[in-house]
């Protein structure tokens, strides 16, 4: 499973990210604060895709500390 940015529609929208799984299937799409993209961003933080790297260099999208 991986998660891809979406494009925004609107500026001043949340982001996107679609969660494609193994099958190339996307099943979900959610924004910064789902729980599970934040579980997945925490497990592969050293080893994020460099789309949402680079969100996260800027300041756009940040890892939340686990419950």
């Amino acid at each position: 499973m991986i998660y891809q940015i979406l494009p925004k529609i609107q500026s001043d929208e949340d982001q996107i990210y679609a969660m494609i799984d193994e099958d190339d299937v996307c099943r979900l799409t959610c924004n910064q604060d789902n729980k599970e993209f934040q579980q997945w961003l925490r497990a592969n933080k050293d080893s994020l895709p460099d789309d949402i790297q680079a969100k996260i260099d800027a300041g756009e999208l940040t890892i939340a500390d686990a419950d």
